[in-house]
C-alpha cells in the first residue's frame, strides 16, 4: 500500500514509540501532543553547513502528511549560507523540515519546536539519496477533462512503498487544461491524482513510456490515450483518402485538430469537429485519425494547444499528394 512520504515515516516513528510506551507507560496514558503556542507569526532560518548547495526546502507542520511546496522557489542556499522561511500566522510550534541538495540527496529534521528554536542547521551527515535520483527522466502529459482542478500529481515506481513528492510544482491543472510532468524513474509506474476537494484517483502499473499522454475524465476514470508507433510508412487507408496521419513537431501537446476544405464557404471551420476527440497528441508523437477527404485535395487546419491555449492555422495542405500533416512550431 502506498502512503504519503511524510505519513509513512511518521507511522514508523509511531510504531517505535508505541512499543516503548507499552512497556513504560500506563495503559490509558494519552499520546503526547505537538506543542502549540499563541497565534503568532512563525518563521525558521535554515542554515546550510554542508558541502553541497541546497536547492529545495520543505517545511510543514509535524501533524501534516504532505511536505507541501518548495519554499526556496528559484533560489539556492550555498554552503555556509542561510535562508529565512516565513510560515505566516499559526498556533503550531512543531514543524518538520526537509532540504534537498544539488546532488539529489535529502536531509530532514522532524518535530522541531520553532516557538523555542528559530534556526536549524543541516550539515549533510544524515543525508540520504532516493533510489530513483539518477534514473532516466521521463515526461507525461496530463489533460484534465474532469470538472475539478488537479492540485497534486504523484508518480512512483510500482515497486515503491511511498508515493514520493508532489510532481505538480506549478499551479493547479484547471479543467480543460494540459500540463507536462517530468519525473525520474521506471517506465512502469503508479499514478495518483489529487483534486481540489482532496478526492483522489489512482492507476497502477502504467507504462508511461508507451503511453506518454493521459486524459483525466469526469467520473474519476483515467483513460490512456492511444499512441501510434512512429512508423515511416503511411497506413493502407491513407491512399484511399479515409485517414490522415498527423505528426506533432510544434513543441507542445496538441489537444484539438480541425480539418476542412480550403475553399469551403464561411463557417465551415465552426461546423467541423475535432478529429482528436478526447485524445492528446504529445510533442514528437504521430497519430492516425479517421477522415474522409472526398474529392477535395487542398485543406486547411486549426490546431489547438491545451497547455497555453494557443491556436495555429495551417493552410495549403494537399492531401492528394500526402496524407500526412505535420504541425510545425508555432510562430
Amino acid at each position: 500500500m502506498h502512503l504519503p512520504p511524510k505519513l509513512a515515516g511518521r507511522l514508523r516513528q509511531l510504531c517505535i514509540a508505541g512499543a516503548l510506551a507499552a512497556v513504560t507507560a500506563p495503559a490509558l496514558a494519552e499520546p503526547p501532543r505537538p506543542p502549540r503556542g499563541p497565534l503568532a507569526m512563525r518563521e525558521i532560518v535554515v542554515v546550510n553547513r554542508s558541502r553541497h548547495a541546497i536547492q529545495e526546502i520543505y517545511v510543514s507542520p509535524a501533524t501534516a502528511d504532505q511536505w507541501g511546496n518548495d519554499r526556496l522557489g528559484d533560489d539556492t542556499v550555498d554552503p555556509g549560507g542561510s535562508f529565512r522561511v516565513r510560515l505566516g500566522r499559526s498556533r503550531e510550534c512543531s514543524f518538520d523540515i526537509q532540504v534537498i541538495y544539488d546532488d539529489a540527496s535529502r536531509e530532514e529534521s522532524r518535530g522541531l519546536d520553532i516557538c523555542r528554536t528559530r534556526q536549524v542547521s543541516f550539515n549533510g551527515s544524515a543525508a540520504i539519496v532516493p533510489p530513483d535520483a539518477f534514473a532516466a527522466e521521463h515526461e507525461v502529459t496530463l489533460v484534465n477533462r474532469s470538472e475539478r482542478p488537479i492540485q497534486q500529481v504523484f508518480i512512483s515506481s510500482s515497486s515503491a512503498d511511498q508515493w514520493g513528492e508532489d510532481r505538480l510544482t506549478q499551479d493547479d491543472i484547471a479543467p480543460d487544461h494540459t500540463r507536462s510532468i517530468t519525473y525520474r524513474g521506471a517506465c512502469t509506474s503508479d499514478l495518483r491524482i489529487v483534486f481540489d476537494n482532496r478526492s483522489a484517483e489512482e492507476r497502477r502499473a502504467l507504462d508511461l513510456c508507451a503511453t506518454p499522454a493521459l486524459v483525466i475524465r469526469p467520473g474519476w476514470t483515467t483513460e490512456d490515450v492511444p499512441q501510434v508507433p512512429h512508423a515511416t510508412r503511411q497506413p493502407p487507408d491513407a491512399a484511399a483518402g479515409r485517414v490522415v496521419l498527423v505528426a506533432n513537431r510544434s513543441g507542445s501537446a496538441v489537444t484539438e485538430f480541425y480539418l476542412f476544405p480550403e475553399d469551403a464557404p464561411p463557417g465551415a471551420m465552426e461546423r467541423s469537429h475535432d478529429l482528436l476527440g478526447n485524445a492528446v497528441l504529445p510533442q514528437g508523437g504521430r497519430i492516425v485519425l479517421p477522415f474522409s477527404r472526398g474529392s477535395a485535395c487542398r485543406f486547411a487546419a486549426r490546431v489547438g494547444h491545451g497547455g497555453d491555449r494557443t491556436q495555429q492555422e495551417l493552410t495549403g495542405i494537399d492531401l492528394c499528394r500526402s496524407a500526412e500533416v505535420t504541425v510545425p512550431p508555432a510562430q
